[in-house]
């Protein structure tokens, strides 16, 4: 079953006042970002459709290894570089993925899901959805190929797809790349700092949650942990170098994933999976490691250190002393004699942890995290 990437960059880029399609973003360019995301998402080959300069894009297009398909007619608008588009796919399409060039920041993680699940279950339509609105790019099956070709340029391609809603659906993703354009410098501006992230943004944690049916409480409880993580962190960048500082970001998203994946057994490594199969490498190990530390003593501390010892400071949103938050388990489990020594192993680990911070950060956690909260130091 084959399933094309069909990338549209024959535009003018006026808004943007320069060359959408290779403008440098995340160590390549935008035009090489599209393709690298429809590839590594399960695209059996990618058709790049040019216009205007097209001898500057087809030829980043040939560097890359991708077929160009040139649209003589780009200046009408971008539907006739769709039909350009599916008139130049093979013979042998089952269905195709239509991506501005101007939407470079969807993960290959959402192109895979798409290609997946038609694969297992072929419709006209489906859209990448994030959070109820559907984004690019559709995946858009070859049946459909005679009617785009027919269409009179009204209403675009969505009038063509707005006639098959019937057999459509939509894939949740926590991809807010699927919604987010290039059209202004500023737009670029804010690509360039989300494409250096391998970590969720804040409102992709919030569709992480709703995908993994997170519970309400235990979304409080990440959120808690959060900023308390936050705060700890930001005391331990005080005393060290600009190149030895944890990055907040990391420790803010890792703290409110944390327990993301709470209802399923061993939640540690299920929650990990869940972020490292949207693409979210840059948590994971930390949502993995969060049940226990096992840090050397001349190893430095890092962020995952930070978002381990603020998850045992909390039961729910209540501060907690380590000896009360291992105290339940060890009340629960005192009948185990090898759980009981398990457990109290953890316990050791996490006071020795919570010393080496304190000496570190040159602050007393139990005395200053919560006056610290309550205030929301920065």
């Amino acid at each position: 079953m084959k399933i094309y990437g069909l990338i549209l960059a024959a535009g003018f880029s006026s808004r943007m006042g320069k060359l959408k399609a290779l403008l440098p973003l995340d160590g390549c360019t935008v035009l090489s970002r599209c393709i690298r995301s429809l590839v590594n998402g399960g695209a059996s080959d990618v058709f790049v459709v040019t216009g205007h300069k097209a001898d500057q894009v087809g030829a980043e297009a040939k560097v890359l290894d991708m077929h160009e398909i040139f649209n003589p007619d780009y200046e009408q608008g971008m539907f006739s570089s769709v039909r350009a588009g599916v008139q130049g796919l093979p013979s042998d399409t089952a269905a195709f993925l239509v991506l501005p060039v101007d939407i470079p920041l969807v993960r290959s993680s959402t192109i895979r899901a798409l290609t997946f699940d038609y694969s297992s279950a072929p419709a006209d339509i489906i859209y990448p959805s994030f959070r109820g609105e559907r984004g690019h790019p559709p995946l858009i099956s070859a049946k459909l190929i005679p009617e785009i070709l027919a269409h009179d340029g009204k209403g675009g391609l969505r009038a063509v797809l707005e006639r098959h809603d019937h057999n459509a659906r939509e894939l949740s993703m926590p991809d807010l790349g699927i919604l987010r354009d290039l059209d202004t410098p500023e737009d670029y501006e804010q690509a360039l700092v989300i494409s250096r992230r391998r970590i969720p943004l804040p409102e992709e944690c919030e569709a992480l949650w709703e995908l993994a049916d997170t519970p309400h409480q235990t979304r409080e409880h990440c959120k808690t942990v959060a900023e308390a993580a936050c705060l700890m962190a930001k005391a331990l960048n005080k005393t060290r170098s600009n190149q030895k500082r944890l990055d907040l970001n990391v420790v803010k998203c890792a703290a409110l994933m944390h327990d993301i994946a709470k209802l399923k057994r061993n939640h540690e490594a299920a929650g990990a999976a869940i972020l490292a199969g949207y693409g979210f490498s840059g948590i994971a190990d930390i949502v993995a490691a969060h049940r226990d530390t096992d840090i050397k003593p001349e190893s430095p501390l890092t962020e995952q250190e930070i978002v381990f010892l603020a998850d045992k400071l909390f039961q729910g949103t209540t501060p907690v002393s380590l000896d009360q938050r291992y105290g339940k388990t060890l009340e629960r489990w005192k009948d185990d004699p090898e759980a009981v020594t398990a457990i109290t192993g953890r316990l050791s680990r996490a006071k020795d942890l919570l010393q080496r911070y304190e000496q570190e950060a040159g602050i007393s956690v139990p005395c200053h995290l919560p006056r610290l909260m309550a205030k929301e130091l920065v």
